[in-house]
């Protein structure tokens, strides 16, 4: 073996040793990253809290639509009394 394909040979080596880190700190980055995504049952959770708060949205639409009474001004109640 030459001096030449020696270092040729080292040179890949650690150039193919600097790529296994970079896969492993992505490994470790993309395992971190889904540990930190909310569950399928918080998600759940969430989708069934909005739907409840567009339902009471709804319900407060109609009551306003439904032209509730509304409180007479002071004076005018005490001219009924």
């Amino acid at each position: 073996m030459s001096y030449t394909d020696y270092h040729f040979g080292e040179r890949l080596m650690d150039l193919r040793v600097q790529e296994e880190r970079r896969q492993a700190e992505l490994g470790a980055l993309q395992r971190e990253a889904r540990k930190a995504q909310p569950g399928w049952l918080s998600r759940q959770r969430c989708r069934f809290l909005c739907q409840v708060g567009n339902l009471f949205v709804s319900l407060g639409v109609r009551l306003l639509r439904a032209g509730l009474p509304q409180p007479l001004p002071l004076g005018e109640q005490m001219l009924i009394e």
